[in-house]
């Protein structure tokens, strides 16, 4: 039926063509000759009154009865000719009695009033003494420079229809006859058209069925022999792409089921499109069953729903580590969010889980280490302070050398305890024993504290401290502890690597982004080549760009600063300048919750 009805539509548009077509053509060619017939005739009428005009002026002046007689004699059925003296009485009349006719010197005889006036006239209008639509035309009669009489000729309107419906009829009949010819035409085209075409079309509907091993032949001298060319190249590269995307999708199967890192991608409502079978395994859910259906309906761990909702409005990829109960017992994994840039996929979201329990048990382990030994070293370190603690009291004919002992006792007792305090506060930071706990602050609070905790000592080494916050009373949500660990840290490093005469300046302010805290200093600055690795562990610059060798720290402070700044989700950017000093930004999120890194 599809067919059958193409090939009616073929034809159908074919004939509108052909019609169209030809009405146009017949329009233009009856407008073209009605025109030279009016001409024609019109021309027909100039000549037959020139001549009459040109007898009577020869023959003026002539008695009305023989203007009569003239009249007949030149008037007939088709023509009307009449002669008006110049004072508007009838002289002569082809089909009226003059003595019966009216003045024609009045308006509503426009030619007559021209023609007496010395000009041609001309007018269309209905005849008053014979009732006759006619087309009148009338020239001036003159005698000895004057004019003496108008000669009007008139022809009837009906006449020049009658030739325009004569000439219409024959281009009407003309034009049947072209559409009957091109009707017949149009049908032996269409059948030309509609035969390979019907060939081609039963075979592209077998190509988009999937079925890409029809063949067909429409003929070399087909009017379609290169449309039929053109398809069957598609098919042909149509199957080899669909024969390279079947093996890549394999290919991605197998790589996807093999990996051991866990992988979900969900679209842009949620909906799980993929996910393989390690990370069904990581969370015990039913991996043939989850496509489609809602990410947070599936997943029971609230890190990483909150990871997955955050994904959704991050630029940047997002890391988050929780601890899950899976068939071999409880695991450690570490979770991946980023965000898919939209584009053709229909993945939004992509989630990579990976089991680092043994990378955490072994941090763990160094963890437990450091802590143990710290508290093994408290108690000789609290020895070894009431030992320097007495000597102060003791008397000794070496004053001098107990006085360096004990200065050289203080400095590495202080060291120590140093180490021991940062190594605890690391092993807190680092460690999951230790849960958040959020409590409301302003920016105006965090300016307090650093002022009240650092002012004197900064006052001591000859440097000034600024401790300023925009939009004070501004409130936000994080764990008090950790945020003040990390401002001491970096306010104490300021402090200890500026020299005397510095400035060193604490801001706190609010962003689209979150918290800014950021610590300034004029003091030595950091090496480019050293500032990637400044966050280690243990690791310090040389001591000696302090100015100061005992100024040497531990080594922990900026990586228990990276570490806290993780736990609250806040990111940390160093810039320094050998020589001019060191600025460091903290940026905490705009609401920390409990579930960062808890």
């Amino acid at each position: 039926m599809r067919l059958r009805s193409t090939f009616a539509r073929l034809l159908l548009d074919n004939l509108v063509v052909m019609a169209i077509t030809l009405v146009a053509v017949g329009l233009l060619t009856y407008r073209q000759l009605d025109a030279n017939y009016q001409a024609e005739s019109r021309r027909s009428q100039d000549r037959l009154l020139h001549w009459a005009a040109a007898h009577f002026q020869e023959a003026w002046p002539l008695e009305a009865p023989r203007i009569q007689e003239t009249c007949r004699l030149w008037g007939d059925a088709a023509t009307r000719l009449t002669v008006v003296a110049a004072d508007g009485a009838v002289l002569g009349d082809t089909q009226a009695d003059p003595a019966q006719m009216a003045n024609h010197r009045t308006s509503d005889r426009p030619e007559i009033i021209a023609a007496l006036a010395g000009k041609e006239g001309q007018s269309i209008r209905r005849s008053e003494t014979v009732g006759v639509l006619y087309r009148y035309a009338a020239l001036p009669l003159v005698h000895e420079g004057q004019v003496v009489a108008a000669v009007r000729l008139a022809v009837p309107v009906k006449t020049i229809a009658e030739g325009e419906s004569t000439l219409k009829d024959a281009i009407i009949w003309s034009a049947l006859a072209g559409t009957a010819a091109a009707a017949l035409l149009g049908i032996l085209t269409t059948w030309r058209w509609y035969a390979p075409l019907r060939r081609i079309t039963r075979a592209a509907r077998q190509i988009a069925s999937g079925d890409l091993s029809s063949r067909w032949d429409v003929g070399r001298q087909s009017r379609l022999a290169d449309l039929a060319a053109a398809l069957a190249e598609m098919r042909d590269s149509l199957g080899k792409s669909l024969a390279q995307i079947a093996s890549q999708h394999q290919d991605f199967q197998t790589v996807l089921a093999n990996l051991r890192e866990g992988v979900i991608a969900t679209n842009a409502e949620g909906q799980i499109v993929l996910i393989n079978e390690a990370a069904s395994k990581l969370l015990l859910v039913d991996q043939p069953h989850l496509k489609g259906k809602p990410f947070g309906a599936v997943v029971r761990h609230p890190d990483l729903v909150d990871l997955h909702d955050r994904a959704r409005a991050s630029t940047t990829p997002i890391r988050r580590q929780f601890e899950t109960s899976t068939d071999a017992g409880r695991r450690v994994v570490e979770a991946h969010g980023v965000k898919v840039p939209p584009g053709p996929s229909q993945i939004s979201r992509l989630l990579v889980l990976r089991d680092v329990t043994d990378l955490a048990e072994m941090a763990a382990m160094k963890a437990q280490f450091v802590a143990n030994a710290s508290h093994e070293l408290r108690t000789p370190l609290a020895t070894i302070r009431a030992a320097v603690d007495s000597l102060s009291a003791v008397e000794t004919d070496d004053a001098a050398g107990l006085a360096k002992l004990r200065v050289i006792l203080d400095r590495h007792v202080r060291r120590l305890e140093e180490m021991t305090k940062d190594l605890l506060d690391l092993h807190m930071v680092e460690s999951a024993k230790f849960p958040l706990r959020m409590q409301p602050m302003t920016l105006d609070d965090l300016a307090e504290w650093v002022g009240s905790q650092f002012c004197d000592r900064a006052s001591e080494k000859g440097l000034t401290l600024i401790a300023k916050a925009e939009g004070p009373e501004h409130s936000f949500a994080s764990d008090r502890k950790l945020v003040e660990l990390i401002l001491r840290n970096l306010v104490e490093n300021a402090i200890k690597f500026t020299p005397a005469g510095g400035r060193i300046a604490c801001g706190f302010e609010t962003g689209e982004a979150g918290i800014l805290m950021r610590i300034s200093d004029t003091g030595c600055g950091i090496r480019r080549e050293d500032q990637p690795r400044v966050f280690e562990r243990f690791y310090q610059t040389d001591a000696a760009r302090s100015g100061d060798a005992k100024l040497r720290g531990t080594g922990l402070g900026l990586a228990i600063v990276k570490h806290a700044a993780e736990r609250l989700g806040a990111k940390v950017e160093l810039q320094s300048d050998l020589g001019r000093g060191t600025t460091v930004t903290v940026l905490l999120p705009p609401m920390t919750n409990a579930a960062v890194k808890s």
